[in-house]
Order: C-alpha cells, then structure tokens, then sequence
C-alpha cells in the first residue's frame, strides 16, 4: 500500500511538471495569447484587420489636398495617368492592395519623389494612413467613425493636425503662390490674418460669399468645424 501512495505521489508531481513547461507558446496561466508584431503595422500569427484608418475620414483627404491638384493628379491633368480624386481612380494604378511596398502610388511618396517640390511632403503620420490603408487591403470603406472631440481645440492639439491633412497642400508658405491663392496657413502669424478676417471658418463652413474649401474635397465634418470656430472665438491663440 505504501508503495502504491508513492507512485501515485510521483506520477503527480511528473504530471504537474510537463504541465508547467508545455504550455502553448505566449500563453498565460495556460490561455493561448496572439503576439501580434506592431513594429510595421503587420501581425506575424493572424489576419488582423487595422480598424483605426479609414478611407474617406484619413486617406482621401491627403490624395485631395497634396496630389490632385491642377498640373499634377486631378481628373484634369491626370499626369502620368494618375487620377487621385476618388476612391476607383486611386486603386487604378500604381496600388497593390495588401502590400505597400509594392504599391508605386505608395513608394513615390517615402522615396521623396512624389508630391513634387514645392509642394511639401508626406509626413510620417500621413505615411503611416498610407500604408495601413493599403496593407488592411485598401477597402472603400465610408462609414467611417467620427474621429474628433470638440472638447480639444488648441492650436497645437487641433487645428495644425487638421490644417496638415486638408490644407498645407496648397495653402504651405512654399506653395501658397502657386495654388493657394497667396493665402498662407503653415504658420500661426500667416493663419491669425485669416482667422481674424472671418475667411478661414466662412471658407470651411463653405458660406455665401466665400471659397468651398478644402478645394476639391468634401467638406470637413461638423466636429473638425466646430474645432475651428471654437479655437477662433476663444481668440485664436498659438496654444
């Protein structure tokens, strides 16, 4: 009988032992957990699908405001083929859905070729929309959250991220000449001028007697204007 109590004993312990050194890799307290490496944007275990960008609220809005403009890539000029206005034209060409990398329309912009001088560049976070977009499978996707908190209207915080994606396209110190109208917005004295004479919000709010802006685009949603007006009333500060 003693004996027997002691086999049992150590068959326990082994059994407890594999237990402990088998789990299934990254698991924890013996549940199974997904690595998932965000390095670039890409998981190496499962098909995940990057819900955070969307196509008409974070892409269309760089194409509109840094490419297709007059001379360059709007239905016009469609320069070199490309027609960077609406969602079909934009697959079209030069888009490998999945793979951004291998996405000319992608590539043209990290190798600094494309937007062409004087237009500014692709920042890194515009860079980043690009690519997730493109890597989740570059889908049409419309409905897409809203993305705002008018509760958050500082110069810093609100308005240059906005102005960044809709504006600087045209309206930078470089380019402003050329395609903005002399109207300058990439620097807080050039942007005080407008937002003191009404024609920044009369322009966005697209009211009569005023230019429909962004020039080319949808207009900008209720929140983002409403950002805008109240950072204007609250005197338009360099916050």
């Amino acid at each position: 009988m003693k004996k027997y109590v002691v086999l049992v004993c150590v068959m326990l312990v082994f059994i407890s032992f594999y237990a402990c050194t088998h789990k299934p890799q990254g698991a924890i307290d013996g549940v199974a957990v997904v690595k998932v490496n965000n390095t670039n944007n890409t998981d190496t275990t499962t098909d995940v699908i990057d819900t955070s960008v969307c196509f008409q609220r974070d892409v269309l809005p760089i194409f509109i405001a840094y490419c297709a403009k007059s001379g360059c890539h709007n239905a016009a000029s469609n320069e070199k083929g490309y027609n960077l206005t609406t969602y079909n034209t934009i697959i079209a060409k030069g888009l490998v859905k999945g793979n951004s990398s291998a996405s000319k329309l992608y590539t043209e912009c990290t190798s600094g070729k494309m937007p062409k001088a004087p237009t500014p560049k692709l920042d890194s976070t515009q860079l980043s929309l690009i690519s997730r977009w493109i890597n989740k499978g570059a889908p049409n996707d419309t409905d897409c959250p809203v993305n705002c908190d008018t509760t958050k209207y500082t110069y810093a915080a609100a308005i240059v991220p906005i102005l960044n994606n809709y504006c600087y396209g045209c309206h930078a110190t470089a380019v402003a000449a050329g395609s903005g109208g002399g109207i300058i917005l990439d620097t807080y004295s050039a942007l005080l001028i407008q937002a003191q004479n009404g024609k920044l919000l009369g322009d966005l709010q697209h009211a009569t007697g005023y230019n429909q802006m962004p020039l080319g685009g949808a207009q900008l949603s209720e929140c983002k204007i409403t950002q805008v007006s109240k950072w204007i009333q609250a005197g338009a500060q360099n916050n």
